[in-house]
């Protein structure tokens, strides 16, 4: 029978080829960013640590928008997924601090994205957003390199007080800031998906769910069979 993909509890395990790979991804709410705005996710681990963004001088580079991070989240990251997976992203409205001491807050839609401070449960600089109630302590808040033992300081889209630092978590789940140029801030990719994806109604052999049928951009309703996706309603 299956499951819509908004009746898993937070935390649930829910996997997904990436890269033709399966993928662990672990759910965070639902509508968290409004009615309508469908089931937010976090990649379990992370990817290599690299650049918030390029720049090595004392300039102002802590914007969040158009970064580096924002960039392989929302613009190389989401094609890494099936396609039909990629027509089930949902964009949502994120609030991003400007950075540089200055105080203003934009709103900015994204399919992929970094958390904020506030989202993981951690003080920064401005408040950006709500929290995930998922993340209620450190232990939740740790990440690791791709499918290694290897807890990694992963990157925040909040950006220091300053101009050159913005935020991540490290290895033990606290918070901590550090300069954009440094390679420390590994992705860690969020995102939202239609709450009408159908999952397995048990965990397979790794404790995950996995995707049985998604909605169609044709209104039609799409089931994978032998790898690919095919359309069966």
């Amino acid at each position: 029978m299956g499951q819509l993909l908004s009746n898993l509890a937070n935390g649930s395990l829910v996997k997904l080829a990436e890269n033709s790979k399966p993928t662990k991804f672990i759910k965070l709410d639902n509508d968290h960013y409004g009615t309508g705005t469908g089931v937010t996710l976090i990649r379990k681990d992370t990817f290599n640590e690299r650049q918030w963004e390029a720049s090595y001088d004392s300039s102002y580079k802590n914007r969040y928008i158009g970064c580096l991070l924002d960039n392989f989240c929302d613009g190389i990251w989401p094609l890494k997924l099936d396609e039909k997976i990629r027509e089930c992203l949902v964009p949502v409205p994120i609030v991003v601090a400007e950075g540089n001491q200055v105080a203003t807050l934009h709103t900015i839609y994204r399919k992929g994205f970094a958390l904020s401070c506030t989202e993981a449960g951690v003080s920064g600089w401005q408040t950006e957003g709500k929290a995930f109630s998922y993340f209620s302590d450190n232990a939740k808040r740790i990440a690791y390199l791709d499918e290694t033992a290897t807890a990694v300081y992963w990157g925040l889209r909040s950006p220091y007080s300053d101009g050159r630092r913005a935020y991540g978590i490290l290895p033990g789940g606290t918070v901590d800031s550090d300069l954009v140029y440094y390679a420390y801030f590994a992705p860690r990719p969020a995102f939202n998906l239609k709450s009408s994806i159908v999952v397995s109604d048990s965990t397979d052999s790794d404790g995950c769910y996995t995707v049985e049928s998604v909605p169609g951009n044709d209104g039609g309703l799409y089931v994978k069979n032998n790898g690919l996706w095919v359309r069966a309603v």
